[in-house]
This record gives C-alpha cells, structure tokens and sequence, in this order.
C-alpha cells in the first residue's frame, strides 16, 4: 500500500439483489480480480470496515486477519456522543479546553515542526506528507488543528476526508506539556468537525495497546478493518523481518507514542 494509504479497495458497484446473489457477485468479481493479478510474491493491503469483500478473498485463498478502528457515525447527536465517553474522559477534555486554545489552519508547516522536534526517529516521509496534505487542503479535503498553550504549541493534528469519512489522520504532542488531555481535546474538536460537515468520524486505528485503550474511553464501538495478506514463503520471510524490525523500535522509543 502507498506510504500513508489507510485502507484500499476494491470498491464494488453491484447491481441491487438478493444477499446470496449480492455476496455471489462479489465472490465471482473478487476471483476475476486475483485470477487477472499479474505475477507477484506477496499481497498486502487493509479493506475499509465498509467494505463487503474479506470473505470473498477468504474463499480466493487469501489470509484475512482483523484489525480495528472506532468510528461515529453522523446520525448520532453530539450531545450523545458526549455522553458516551467516559467520565475521566470529559474531564480531560474540559480541563484541556480551560487551558489551551485550539486553532484551524490550512498548513502542516508547524506539525511537521513539531513532529521533527518530538518524534527524531519517526518514519515520517515529511516532503510526501506536507504533499499530500496540501493537495487535498487545495481540493477542501484537509485541515490541521493546533493547540497552543499561551504561544507553545503542544498539540497538532492533521484530518483528511473524502465525501463520506474524516480521519484522525495523523497526531504528534509535545512530551514537555504538563497539559493534561491535550490530544484527548484535538480529537473532540475533530469530531466536533466532522459534525459539522455530516461525516463519519473514523479516530484511523492505532499504534499501541496504550492508544487503543484511549481511544475506547470515547465510547465507541470498535469497528473491523479487515486486513488481506497473500505470501509466497520469500514474501513471508521479508515481512517476518520488517514485523521484528518495527517491534524492536517500538520497544525502544515507546515513550514517542502519538497520544
């Protein structure tokens, strides 16, 4: 998958039927698709949780593991979605909200710098991510949010969207803040936004247990994101490599976790 990619297709337009016909035509597309793939050692990407083919690459031989996201959905009311977190929670956030200020911008500029500044040994491709961000902000599609304290910086972070989802896209947060609930207070001016903007809120996953248990004190309903693997034992042992490289460093800078 692309650097920075979440998720990727295929995105099936099917004629409207039955559900064993409908699941029957996604079988019969999903065969055609890898029966037409060219040759390849392996086969890696993450479906969105709305798409409807993981069992369909079941059945086509492949393996599908099950990761999570949390998502809110557009009908739910503000006011319930609140309600929904949990206590610490929103108190978090209200603290934070008494104690920072949080602004818009059209420039991931300052979060580059701050991630720069706090996460050295990050595998952030800057040049491509500023590209990215730019050319969906150009198209409407992005914006950064950044909380100050007084004029230091000590949160940012970066959504993006398309006509139906808002992604928690990327997040950095200064480890010198004594600021309680700072990033817990970007996450609920995002969703604030998507609100605004009768999205879907998708928080994008996680990197780590600590992450993820934050992310569920908001209430929410973990969500699956099906991931889709296919190997030849040359692939296997590539990635095997690259999972023992990423856990090694994680384990080494775990005090640069994102939240």
């Amino acid at each position: 998958m692309p650097k920075y990619t979440r998720t990727l297709g295929p995105y099936l337009t099917l004629p409207p039927s039955k559900t064993f016909r409908y699941e029957q035509n996604i079988r019969h597309v999903v065969e055609r698709t890898v029966a037409s793939l060219p040759k390849h050692h392996g086969v890696h990407f993450f479906l969105d949780p709305d798409n409807d083919s993981a069992f369909a690459f079941r059945l086509a031989g492949y393996r599908v593991v099950q990761d999570f996201t949390f998502r809110i959905l557009p009908e739910k009311s503000l006011e319930t979605v609140w309600q929904d977190c949990d206590q610490k929670t929103r108190n978090l956030i209200r603290t934070a909200d008494k104690k920072l200020s949080v602004q818009q911008s059209g420039s991931a500029e300052a979060f580059i710098a701050l991630a720069k500044r706090e996460q050295p040994h990050s595998h952030h491709d800057y040049p491509l991510l500023k590209a990215l961000f730019d050319e969906a902000h150009k198209r409407d599609q992005a914006i950064a949010l950044y909380a100050y304290d007084q004029d230091d910086l000590v949160s940012a972070a970066l959504l993006i969207w398309d006509g139906r989802t808002l992604y928690y896209w990327q997040s950095v947060r200064s480890r010198r803040s004594r600021v309680p609930g700072m990033n817990m207070l970007l996450i609920w001016k995002a969703i604030e936004y998507a609100k605004e903007r009768n999205l879907i809120f998708d928080f994008d996953g996680f990197g780590s247990v600590r992450t993820a248990k934050m992310l569920a004190s908001f209430g929410q309903k973990p969500v699956t994101r099906s991931e889709i693997r296919f190997g030849t034992p040359v692939y296997k042992m590539k990635r095997y490599a690259i999972d023992l490289l990423k856990r090694y460093i994680l384990r080494k800078y775990k005090g640069y976790d994102l939240y």
